[in-house]
């Protein structure tokens, strides 16, 4: 599970500047989210939606897997 999720991570984030809220990296992002509620609990998830209101995209993704990595025991 934490594979999948590190994998769909490293794909909703934007390859350059022009990737960047493409349709592309918008449904890889998505995607990774998804995975990401559907681990996580629903309060947990409601912490990391607060906190995604000012982040970046990449603060988002780090933070998720933070959060996700944390759940499995898997520090990086």
């Amino acid at each position: 599970m934490i594979n999948r999720i590190e994998a769909l991570a490293t794909a909703a984030r934007p390859v350059n500047d022009n990737d960047w809220g493409s349709d592309r990296q918008i449904a890889a992002e998505n995607k990774f989210f998804r995975a990401v509620k559907a681990t996580l609990t629903p309060a947990e998830f409601y912490e990391l939606e607060g906190y995604c209101l000012k982040a970046t995209t990449d603060e988002m993704i780090d933070e998720a897997l933070r959060l996700v990595r944390a759940k499995f025991g898997a520090g990086k």
